[in-house]
């Protein structure tokens, strides 16, 4: 019996092992990012962010690709990359990812281990049957809510949320107060549950357990040699009756392989992993290899083909419709661009965009604009991101509509004239910062003071106090903006603080109107 016993923990071995590779795997690569965005010289890597190498990020960018020819926000080649190599995996062998390679999941395991030191044989069995099965549907609400977020916003909206992401960037200080208290709750539930946010909450576990519909390797119970004994439904994380089943298809399943003869099953050769027909069988050591070289062939392959890019494209979507179609759109100018991606992006000359707004670096990011703004700019204008979008538009005769109170700097407005492009006379240019606070077009005409129920016009200086005092829900400035605990902090000031482009909420919060 110790023999049998020991042969069945060490099939178990193999994929603690594989899942304990990827753990370190996956925290050392986010480290390395960290300690370079931080400024600290690394000897090697620090290029891939977490954002780089997570397949579903890869999922949620397939819509604004098939749409639109351009990634969401923080989304790069990488993640389309594992996203489809995950696919081919879940066709072949289910959610392979989700049993042997997410960290998240392996961090649940881990907990899980405490979890029965304390609750024993009632371990992940303390929620009634009825209602675990129909919490076990969320996720699939959570995968089509973020798909729809993303598609609308062309931004990573779960990330705040995430408790995989807060997990591994709990040091940074990027992480919201949101995603550490989801974090928390998985944790404290991982004690009486096993990977409760695989079973209930995780977008990525909803869209790879379709899947499990019609995958090539299955778990098989040879029921003439079955003998009831319930072992494997005991061994299932997932809580799956694999007693009942001549193949294992429940959306839930991760191919861990917990239940199988190797592992829990006491008759020979009764659960097993194998094609149809119980063709192909493959030991869990030999599943689990067959996953990861999947993984890294498939990443060699595209590294191979260029395709492997762990850092952002700078490439803005394409105007769809009408004379320009086809043509990039000034509009997506992100401020994640550095001045050589929008030189290149919109054959403008690096030396004129530079010029233009004071530039010293060709690779800083252009975001830094909302930072470097004159102090004495008149109230309700902004030189920011739009700016920038404001003037490619200008240079290039591409269509952008600007956002109330986007202004452009004086130098600007020499570079163009320089280079022979129109400026319509209602583009507003701020002063030149001698203290004047000049415009110097004369368009520009000061707002009366907003009254409560009148819009305002969301600017740099617009606190949330001064939303909620001119009547807006502010509900539904928090759905955009997330939770803020400083009513006199200025939005602008709050999305730097959380490491947000300002003119992301600016358009959205353009968009509601007060309620009284």
């Amino acid at each position: 019996m110790k023999g049998t016993s020991a042969k069945k923990a060490a099939a178990q071995r193999w994929r603690k092992g594989i899942q304990l590779f990827f753990f370190i795997f996956i925290a050392g690569i986010v480290t390395l990012n960290g300690l370079k965005e931080a400024g600290v010289e690394v000897p090697f890597g620090g290029e891939a962010s977490i954002h780089g190498i997570c397949p579903f990020g890869g999922v949620v960018a397939f819509w604004n690709l098939a749409t639109l020819g351009t990634y969401v926000k923080k989304v790069h080649e990488s993640s389309v990359v594992l996203a489809l190599i995950g696919i081919v995996l879940a066709i072949l062998f289910g959610p392979a990812l989700c049993g042997w390679i997410c960290p998240f999941g392996t961090y649940q395991e881990w907990l899980a281990a405490i979890g029965r030191k304390i609750w024993k044989r009632r371990y992940n069995n303390l929620i009634p049957a009825k209602i675990d099965r129909l919490l076990r549907y969320i996720r699939y609400f959570v995968l089509l809510r973020v798909l729809y977020l993303t598609a609308v916003t062309a931004s990573l909206v779960f990330q705040n949320v995430d408790p995989y992401y807060a997990l591994f960037h709990f040091w940074t200080g990027e992480v919201t107060i949101l995603g550490f208290t989801v974090l928390g709750a998985v944790t404290l539930t991982s004690l009486a549950v096993e990977r409760p946010f695989c079973k209930y909450i995780c977008p990525y576990g909803a869209f790879q357990g379709l899947f499990n519909l019609f995958r090539v390797f299955s778990v098989r119970r040879q029921a003439s040699t079955c003998i009831s004994c319930g072992a494997c439904d005991r061994a299932c994380p997932m809580n799956i009756a694999v007693s009942g089943a001549t193949v294992v298809r429940d959306h839930q399943c991760i191919s861990c392989l917990k239940c199988s003869s190797e592992s829990a099953c006491p008759p020979k050769n009764t659960v097993t992993f194998s094609g149809p027909g119980n063709r192909l069988p493959l030991s869990t050591p030999a599943a689990g290899m067959a996953a990861a070289l999947i993984l890294f062939a498939g990443i060699g392959i595209s590294a191979l083909l260029g395709q492997w890019q762990v850092t952002s494209t700078k490439k803005p979507a394409l105007i769809k419709a009408g004379e320009f179609a086809g043509l990039p759109n000034p509009q997506d100018i992100r401020g994640s661009y550095a001045w050589s991606d929008v030189s290149k992006a919109f054959s403008i000359p690096l030396e004129s965009l530079m010029e233009a707004f004071g530039a010293v670096n060709p690779e800083d990011k252009v975001n830094s604009l909302e930072n470097a703004a004159p102090e004495n700019l008149p109230e309700g204008l902004e030189i920011g991101t739009d700016s920038l979008r404001l003037f490619v538009a200008l240079w290039t005769g591409l269509p952008h509509t600007a956002e109330e109170g986007t202004a452009l700097p004086p130098a600007a407005k020499r570079v163009l004239s320089k280079a022979g492009k129109a400026i319509p006379p209602d583009i507003t240019v701020a002063g030149d910062g001698t203290g004047s606070g000049a415009v110097e077009t004369g368009t520009h005409e000061e707002k009366p003071q907003s009254a409560p129920g009148e819009a305002i016009p969301i600017t740099g200086s617009v606190t949330f106090r001064a939303l909620r005092e001119a009547g807006y829900d502010m509900a539904e400035v928090e759905a955009i903006t997330g939770k803020y605990e400083d009513e006199d902090q200025s939005v602008k000031d709050f999305a730097a603080s959380k490491g947000i482009e300002f003119s992301l909420f600016k358009g959205r919060l353009s968009a509601l109107q007060p309620k009284r």
